[in-house]
């Protein structure tokens, strides 16, 4: 229930005012936002905010009002679930009539503290500390009962967990028991069994055989199980509530009892997401995970636990690319930090610690545009003396879909998100600029930003830029065909890697090919030798695995994951090992290991022999339809392995596998 508090009532002549509150459909920045514009020079839809149809709560007013509440109870299920939380507008039902009326209520900057909104809300929490001890032909589950947050309401008192289970894949995110219902132990809920039923407040349960004696019977070796646990209270309401969109939020957990190293599987934790996502998640390892999502929101996850630091942070669209985050000890903000674009064609910089937006800018000026790639940023501690700017530099394309040709590069401050710099398409003698789908790329080494394009489908126009950081200028650009993928450079800094769509022009349509993987000398921006790969579009950034030539280059095609050498004395291309694929997400692995890990369409995350290639060994990730497993992120301190997937959800596990 959301409670406002009357501060100034209308008069007594006014009767009876009639109040609506609608959930806000698009992000707005507190500190721009006027009648007309959300964000700076990004307007609403509708002048005065974009809101539903139809009053989620009504309330009504009179001149002895003290007080006005509206129930806005599926408003605030819907952000509990992952719906976007832009915050709430009230609204007269009979604006415009013939007598001026008003009614002023307290804000959350109210002097009196009491009188700033308040929001009751009543809800099941969810476990914490869960963990999964496997044994002998068992599995033991433990976790922690959380105490009622405030006041708590009649039923509200938990009692204890209901836990389902599933063998060889996460149970389905629409098995969820119903509320006020006990299924009873060893029933079928959904995908999943209920294998531990309790309303005694234990905190440990071990699946054997003696769980379900009949039917299913206990946990077997060498396979993994899934588990789903659900808070309950008293009236058996559980901590989940499914949405339209099978979105659900309760904790799970893996294991595989007596598994010899190959066999193992098991999850350190699984946590929702809310919407398909693919991109890898960012890290401050050891201490910070974010994931960002479709449903335009950002999540932040402890690494040890999978429990959300605080509510997910919702900004104006889908996040398509992993975001750089930044720890406060490299940050000119002095801040820990993540930079997100949007495809609502808008930058913020987020604080990690709080989630409180730290700065949103809009540096096209456009009111539609969308950022498909993600700012790069060059961090001004460790920049050369060729870098002249007192704050971290951002460095992003965008992905204007209507033009071919007048595409943009902007630098942005990264302490307040002002532009620095504009490089245009066409403008000022920069030739002809395609969308631009890829992160840049920041060499230190060169002084210089890398930044891939596409080229109008063909090789007449340039996909690869290099330009000066402190003016945007642009120093060298290269013809090389449709570039989506971000280029890599070597160690040493002296080669760049370019991987290609392979697009050609066919009579007038543009049609797929073969990528192309181009080593580029960084001193001038050229192409030196190329490789063709014959696996449809390169689909990742070239992965490089050696400190010194001859460099191992890894990367992700249509159907496999490929490797070859680069000499550069040659220079040559030399093949090293292919390896199938359902689909191969960004492989991704380290100098110090023996093994690179890839995400796939057959719901796995493969490891491979970064020498030969060979699949080693795979975990399940993702149930969905088809179940894809999006880019890998590597986390050095915990030496653990970060994953999101189409089936709503992101993991954790130890690697190697």
């Amino acid at each position: 229930m959301l409670t406002l508090h009357v501060i100034t009532p209308p008069s007594a002549s006014a009767g009876t005012l009639t109040y609506g509150a609608y959930d806000v459909q698009t992000f707005w920045q507190p500190s721009t936002v006027t009648w007309d514009a959300r964000v700076a020079t990004t307007n609403w839809g509708i002048p005065g905010g974009d809101i539903g149809g139809t009053a989620t709560g009504t309330a009504t007013v009179t001149s002895a009002s003290t007080t006005a509440q509206f129930d806005i109870t599926p408003d605030v299920q819907g952000w509990y679930n992952g719906n976007p939380n832009y915050g709430t507008i009230i609204k007269d039902q009979t604006e415009n009539d013939a007598t001026a009326t008003s009614t002023v209520f307290g804000s959350k900057e109210a002097s009196v503290a009491t009188n700033a909104p308040e929001l009751d809300v009543t809800f099941v929490q969810n476990v914490s500390s869960l963990s999964a001890t496997p044994g002998n032909a068992s599995i033991t589950l433990n976790w922690t009962i959380p105490s009622p947050i405030g006041t708590p309401k009649t039923g509200e008192s938990y009692v204890g967990v209901l836990i389902l289970r599933r063998s060889s894949l996460p149970v389905d995110k629409s098995s969820v028991p119903t509320d006020t219902a006990d299924p009873g132990l060893c029933a079928t809920v959904g995908t999943a069994t209920v294998v531990f039923d309790d309303t005694s407040g234990k905190t440990s349960f071990t699946d054997n055989s003696s769980t379900c004696p009949t039917g299913i019977g206990g946990p077997h070796n060498a396979i993994t199980y899934f588990y789903k646990v659900f808070l309950r209270d008293n009236l058996n309401y559980y901590s989940s509530q499914p949405i339209s969109n099978g979105s659900t939020f309760a904790e799970e957990i893996s294991a595989t009892p007596a598994a010899s190293a190959s066999a193992r599987g098991e999850s350190q934790w699984i946590a929702n997401t809310a919407s398909t996502t693919l991109a890898a998640p960012s890290l401050i390892p050891g201490s910070v995970t974010m994931i960002g999502s479709q449903s335009n929101l950002l999540f932040t996850v402890n690494p040890n636990t999978g429990l959300r630091v605080f509510p997910p942070v919702s900004i104006g669209g889908p996040i398509t690319s992993r975001s750089s985050l930044i720890d406060s000890t490299s940050s000119s903000t002095g801040d820990n930090v993540i930079y997100v674009a949007d495809n609502d064609g808008l930058v913020y910089a987020v604080s990690t610690d709080t989630g409180v937006i730290l700065w949103v800018a809009n540096p096209t000026g456009a009111t539609a545009n969308s950022f498909q790639g993600a700012a790069a940023v060059q961090l001004k501690l460790y920049s050369p003396a060729s870098y002249r700017r007192a704050t971290d530099l951002l460095a992003i394309g965008t992905r204007n879909s209507g033009t071919t040709t007048a595409n943009e590069i902007l630098g942005l401050d990264g302490n307040t998100g002002a532009t620095v710099w504009t490089t245009t398409g066409g403008v000022l003698g920069v030739p002809s600029m395609d969308i631009i789908n890829s992160t840049p790329q920041i060499d230190y080494i060169n002084g210089v930003i890398w930044v891939t394009s596409r080229s109008a489908c063909g090789t007449s126009q340039p996909s690869l830029w290099k330009l000066d950081p402190n003016t945007g200028l642009v120093s060298a650009n290269a013809s090389l065909g449709d570039t989506d993928t971000s280029p890599t450079l070597s160690t040493a800094g002296d080669v760049l890697f370019v991987a290609t769509n392979g697009n050609f022009i066919s009579g007038s349509t543009c049609t797929a090919g073969n990528g192309v993987l181009y080593a580029v000398n960084p001193a001038t921006g050229q192409m030196v030798t190329s490789y063709s790969v014959g696996d449809g579009a390169i689909v990742s950034f070239p992965l490089v695995l050696s400190n010194a030539a001859p460099y191992t280059i890894v990367f992700s095609g249509a159907s496999a994951v490929h490797a070859v050498l680069y000499d550069p004395t040659g220079p040559t291309f030399t093949d090293e090992w292919d390896t199938t694929i359902s689909v191969p997400s960004a492989p991704v692995s380290l100098t110090s290991l023996s093994d690179v890990f890839v995400g796939s369409a057959d719901g796995k995350i493969h490891e491979l022999d970064i020498s030969d290639g060979t699949d080693l060994k795979q975990v399940t990730v993702d149930t969905g339809t088809p179940g894809v497993v999006g880019d890998p992120a590597l986390d050095i301190v915990l030496s653990t392995l970060y994953v999101s997937t189409t089936d709503q959800r992101a993991f954790e596990f130890t690697y190697p596998f």
